[in-house]
């Protein structure tokens, strides 16, 4: 057990070995090219629909969203033509008034599309809609899907629109088709929202409003993480899908509200009474990362996951939110309280000047945001984990800024150990280890109090390991040199720092591959290391492997060392 001097102890603000040159320094990062078009050709289920059955003056979009004609109600199914050939659930809601108010108990279809990368050769014809979209290569009858190569078993997108929205309105079908093309099997409920509420999140801006209607608005988004979790039963049971997915690699894709319905799918707690009583609604844990774009943690004074966004509080799914600075619909500041709430892989990235809508001219960045974080935890990859922990910006197109980043590990192997932050108020230190034994101790708060954990790790090797090199550690000597930790893998700096009277050699900590040239292999994710130039009195260095974190503390005065560790992602 490594020694600490607690808060109070006078130490020599010292930084006593040499500092990298720092000219020549500057924050890692990558900006990626724009994703390539998918090498696909995409087909998908049949929904055939027979559009003599809407009135004139009328718009099949209202059955597609679900849209009462007064008090009629009106859904896709009613315009189905080959129903028998259509991928229909009925999804039985829970006995639980809190989350669905006078829906609770009763049943609901919902109809799913789903898309999937196909053969060239596939020649059926796209199915045109009013309006001009259309569904690529759609199954007609009792067609069975074709899939580019029967023997592999692709990972599954859940993708969810947004509110009032479906699969084939607006701009979602041409992204069903492009992650379709990618490779993924995107599996897309028609929400069918306007059965449960008409009311808009611009109505909650009148609180009269917001009290009379909200339990309806309740009930809507609790449907709609089950509907997600019931439509990947049908198709991992279904016999024209089973057999080609992988129940292993789910991820998903959720526009404004379809970003809520992927954290409440992985179990978030819900905003069930203004303004902060909250329940959960489900969890399925098949669901491994998703994305939101635009995504709605809700407005001002009307939090999505109750006061303070709590409700996100221990979600672990990776999670990416792509939010426009511009939009007042699902405000920036506000997702970015709720994404900071998340205890895994989380990533926000800023789009400046976006509205609450698609935005063709950040098309490449969506895209290749979306892309890469999905790739990077779903496909088992480490290039790709790594590249995506890299990732800061997609050149070209419009201005993204990476705001939150953080690329939790996978679970050690036995040949592994995570390194953990814990952070000091009093101090105002960090320090991190690899030993469970101490991360055990510092967790408990007796012997050594006051040590908390900052949700930060990297994944390293046992002390020894030869697959890498050692790193030394050391801690300031009791009344001499700082209260602080202090790591290097660099031999040369190693002895000048045992040489030191101000510096106490306390053993390897852990091994982990050195940088070249301040740079890691592209499986690796670079650790940076930073020196606080002894702001307080007492020298402290932190080791991470976020961006935003890392300008953050540039910000406070730290100073930046470069890359001192390659991490397994």
């Amino acid at each position: 057990m490594s020694r600490f001097v607690l808060a109070g102890v006078r130490a020599v603000a010292l930084c006593a070995f040499a500092m990298l040159p720092l000219s020549a320094l500057a924050l890692p990062g990558e900006s990626i090219p724009p994703s390539p078009p998918g090498l696909h050709k995409v087909g998908c289920s049949n929904i055939a629909q027979d559009f003599t059955r809407v009135p004139p003056g009328k718009s099949a979009q209202d059955w597609w969203e679900g849209y009462p004609d007064d008090d009629t109600p009106r859904y896709l199914t009613d315009l189905l033509a080959e129903s028998a050939n259509s991928l229909v659930l009925n999804l039985a809601l829970p006995r639980d008034f809190t989350l669905y108010g006078f829906f609770s108990g009763r049943t609901f279809a919902h109809v799913v599309l789903v898309c999937y990368p196909t053969t060239q050769a596939n020649g059926r014809a796209d199915y045109v809609l009013p309006g001009g979209q259309s569904v690529p290569r759609m199954q007609r009858g009792n067609e069975v899907p074709i899939f580019t190569d029967n023997a592999l078993r692709y990972p599954v997108l859940l993708f969810s629109h947004g509110f009032g929205g479906s699969p084939i309105s607006d701009d979602y079908i041409e992204a069903l088709k492009l992650f379709a093309s990618h490779g993924y099997v995107v599996v897309a409920p028609f929400h069918g929202d306007s059965r449960f509420t008409t009311v808009n999140v611009e109505s909650f801006r009148d609180a009269l409003y917001a009290l009379l209607y909200y339990k309806n608005y309740v009930a809507m988004q609790a449907v709609r993480p089950r509907a997600l979790s019931a439509a990947l039963d049908l198709v991992l049971a279904h016999p024209q899908f089973r057999d080609h997915v992988d129940p292993a690699r789910v991820g998903g894709f959720g526009a404004s509200q379809g970003g809520e319905s992927l954290l409440l799918m992985a179990g978030a707690a819900l905003t069930t009474s203004l303004p902060s009583e909250t329940s959960k609604v489900t969890f399925d844990p098949r669901l491994k990362a998703a994305v939101g774009y635009i995504p709605y943690f809700g407005v001002q004074g009307y939090p999505a996951f109750g006061t303070d966004q709590k409700g996100l509080s221990g979600v672990t799914l990776p999670y990416l939110a792509l939010s426009g600075t511009a939009d007042t619909t699902a405000p920036i500041s506000v997702t970015e309280q709720g994404v900071a709430r998340l205890t895994g892989t989380r990533q926000l990235v800023a789009l400046n000047g976006v509205l609450h809508g698609f935005d063709r001219g950040f098309s490449d960045d969506i895209f290749s945001w979306s892309l890469a974080f999905l790739a990077g935890q779903l496909s088992g990859d480490p290039v790709a984990r790594a590249t995506s922990a890299r990732m800061t910006s997609v050149a070209g197109g419009g201005d993204d800024v990476l705001r939150i980043d953080y690329l939790a590990p996978t679970p050690a192997g036995a040949d592994e150990r995570i390194a953990v932050e814990y952070y000091h108020r009093v101090l105002d230190h960090f320090f991190v280890t690899a030993e469970s034994a101490e991360a055990g101790m510092l967790d408990a708060g007796v012997i050594v109090p006051g040590w908390q954990r900052t949700g930060f790790a990297f994944k390293v090797r046992p002390a020894g390991d030869a697959r890498g090199a050692p790193a030394c550690r050391f801690f300031g000597t009791p009344g001499v040199g700082p209260n602080s930790h202090f790591f290097t893998l660099d031999a040369a700096e190693c002895a000048k720092v045992k040489a030191n009277p101000n510096w106490m050699y306390e053993g390897l900590a852990f091994s982990t591959e050195v940088p070249a040239t301040d740079d890691c292999a592209a499986d690796r994710v670079p650790v940076t290391r930073l020196y606080n130039n002894g702001k307080g009195g007492q020298a402290n260095h932190r080791y991470t492997t976020s961006h935003s974190e890392m300008r953050e503390m540039l910000a406070d005065g730290w100073i930046l060392e470069g890359t001192v560790f390659c991490a397994i992602p």
